[in-house]
């Protein structure tokens, strides 16, 4: 069940992602400041900035902001992808763990969706958990 933890993986790298375009943003306010006003807003003593050095500061900020956002379109793709490969494997205990894992949802539920008991469900989940940890613990060797 290692598709689990490359799902999570993207996940967290696509956080990121947004993290840096958000920051990315406060930067770039701080650049078009720049170039209107054309002093530093950090200094406490006007500093004059020349228009052109402004810019190129911008300009920095805005390609940043491309290649950021090119990175997190290519990870949402990415996942997009996984999500669709794990929809698509057949058993019991794949549809477990996706429910479970990546969906989110509670046993309960999942068995009243699979049309099977609840205790069944129970089973089967701490199954897969188990296989889980066993191959974690092998990896760690």
């Amino acid at each position: 069940m290692n598709f689990v933890k490359l799902y999570y993986d993207i996940s967290k790298e696509i956080e990121i992602y947004e993290l840096r375009l958000v920051d990315l943003e406060a930067e770039l306010k701080q650049a078009r400041k720049l170039c209107f006003d054309g002093r530093l807003p950090s200094s406490p003593l006007p500093v004059h900035v020349p228009l052109n050095k402004a810019l190129e500061q911008y300009d920095n900020v805005v390609a940043k902001i491309r290649e950021t956002s090119d990175h997190l379109t290519q990870k949402k793709l990415i996942r997009q992808r996984i999500e669709a490969n794990i929809r698509d494997f057949q058993g019991i205990e794949y549809q477990v763990a996706y429910m479970r894992d990546i969906l989110g949802k509670p046993l309960g539920q999942i068995a009243d969706e699979l049309g099977y008991s609840y205790n069944w469900i129970m089973k089967i989940s701490s199954r897969v958990k188990r296989q889980k940890e066993g191959r974690n613990d092998l990896q760690k060797k």
